[in-house]
């Protein structure tokens, strides 16, 4: 029964990505990352260094098949509301080019913006971001806004509102571009959309903002007063130390008994967790999957993957002995990295240092772990 709806999953990603023969991530991963069926398509239009976001806030995949996998960044520049925005992608880590909506709504006042203010610490200064992207983010692009006045800060982070939940969760920490001296000029990663997300600034200690983390990072607060224009576009750390942060949870099949294989009950982890955050070194090349290998052989963890010659790319089928659709006909393990899902597979992401890697098992498809590509 496994197989055959393994193979009907199959038949349906090669449906959607007809011409797609190679860079794509596993069957689960791709359903779940942005639409990139048009990635492999061959038509490519050559981006400049600075382009102005059209009317319809669409930046095609042909033109990001411009710059994919070459270690060059590009700007997208739009105004709203007052404020001056610009967007920063790199294309070193675009592996599956896709449309990408580009176009931002600035709210710079509104009561969920106050609550928010409120919950971050009282946070003195704050700015709503609603994000026109819907589907996954093909690399981690960097956003500035340069808010036309001068705000008393140099501390702050980019989060999202929870409101059933009454909380926020952070997304990024701000960087703040000091050689500005006449308005405030912030920039932060970004890994999500398709919602109103929030900046929110203080001071360092009184009124630095706080939330509770929604990265896998550790750390509630983030700050800097450097300059973001050196920063990587990635999201990583990328300290130059030969380590990695990695875990592996299995908590959304805790409200998914009802769906669970009956074998498989003895395998699930009175918490969730299967290896909780370690920190595990690696060698210059090696990528995301062959550090799953190591922490797994590490920790007697069992792990089984395959390679698919059509994706190039390895795929996770099971871990400690949980597999694809043992919890539902949409059940399997997704990865992402710095807070963000790939739409490619983990063979394919070569890792740096202070790299926070979570391998997560879903059971909606992606939904229900962080990953709204596709609703």
């Amino acid at each position: 029964m496994r197989k055959t709806l393994r193979a009907l999953l199959l038949f349906l990603v090669m449906a959607v990505s007809v011409g797609m023969l190679a860079g794509c991530s596993d069957p689960l991963s791709m359903l779940t990352g942005a639409n990139n069926a048009n990635s492999n398509s061959g038509e490519v239009i050559e981006l400049a260094d600075n382009t102005d976001i059209p009317e319809d806030g669409v930046i095609k995949a042909a033109q990001f098949r411009s710059i994919a996998g070459k270690d060059r960044t590009v700007t997208f520049t739009g105004k709203s509301n007052g404020v001056e925005y610009i967007w920063s992608y790199n294309g070193k880590n675009i592996k599956n080019p896709a449309d990408q909506n580009l176009k931002i709504d600035v709210v710079t006042a509104s009561d969920d913006l106050n609550k928010v203010k409120t919950l971050a610490n009282s946070a003195p200064e704050g700015v709503g971001v609603t994000i026109k992207q819907t589907s996954g983010f093909i690399t981690v692009p960097r956003l500035t806004l340069k808010m036309g006045k001068k705000w008393d800060v140099n501390a702050g982070i980019f989060l999202k509102y929870l409101k059933k939940e009454n909380q926020v969760t952070k997304i990024s920490a701000i960087t703040f571009d000091k050689q500005v001296q006449d308005q405030t000029v912030m920039t932060f990663n970004v890994t999500q959309g398709g919602d109103t997300y929030y900046a929110v600034c203080g001071k360092s200690g009184s009124s630095e903002p706080t939330a509770q983390d929604g990265t896998g990072t550790t750390g509630s607060g983030g700050s800097s007063s450097s300059s973001s224009s050196g920063s990587d576009s990635t999201g990583g750390g990328g300290d130059g130390s030969n380590t990695v942060t990695i875990s592996i949870s299995c908590a959304t099949i805790l409200n998914n008994m009802d769906k669970l294989n009956n074998s498989k009950k003895e395998f699930v982890p009175a918490d969730g967790w299967i290896l909780k955050p370690t920190q595990v070194t690696f060698t210059e090349g090696q990528n995301i999957h062959d550090v799953l290998q190591k922490v797994c052989q590490e920790n007697g963890i069992q792990m089984d993957s395959d390679f698919t010659p059509a994706y190039n790319s390895a795929y996770v089928r099971g871990i400690n002995q949980i597999y694809e659709f043992d919890c539902g006909d949409l059940s399997g393990w997704m990865f992402k990295v710095n807070g963000w899902f790939p739409n490619y597979g983990a063979s394919q992401y070569n890792v740096k240092g202070g790299d926070v890697i979570d391998w997560v098992y879903t059971c909606d498809l992606g939904k229900d772990v962080g990953d709204n590509s596709q609703y």
